[in-house]
């Protein structure tokens, strides 16, 4: 993933928007993330490129943020550089092949419906 310095401005000032909004301090994010204060300080001032996909979902997970709203301000950059979902389900999960193709058989019957 990508950002353009734009990007990574606007994704550090949403991410710290929403942090206060939460009244959560930098080193309350950090520890809930699993990373150190300093990377948290630096990702809201813009000042990262190319941030884990890992940290921002936990980013958002930790202040009860869509992670499609952080997908829209780095457009799609995010999403891009997740990993498919086959992938997914296999590492997290230790799908078997047969269960992974019926687990993508209904997300694809749920977009079919979400698009109806």
């Amino acid at each position: 993933m990508s950002m353009t310095e734009v990007q990574a401005l606007k994704l550090g000032a949403f991410v710290s928007r929403s942090r206060h909004k939460q009244h959560i301090t930098i080193r309350e994010l950090a520890e809930a993330v699993g990373c150190n204060a300093s990377w948290i300080g630096h990702l809201e001032r813009g000042r990262y490129l190319d941030p884990s996909p890992d940290r921002l979902a936990r980013i958002a997970e930790a202040l009860d943020i869509e992670p499609s709203r952080i997908d829209r301000i780095t457009k799609g950059s995010v999403a891009e550089a997740l990993p498919g979902m086959r992938t997914y389900f296999r590492a997290k999960y230790d799908l078997t092949p047969g269960q992974i193709e019926r687990v993508e058989a209904y997300v694809r019957r749920l977009q079919r419906k979400d698009a109806a």
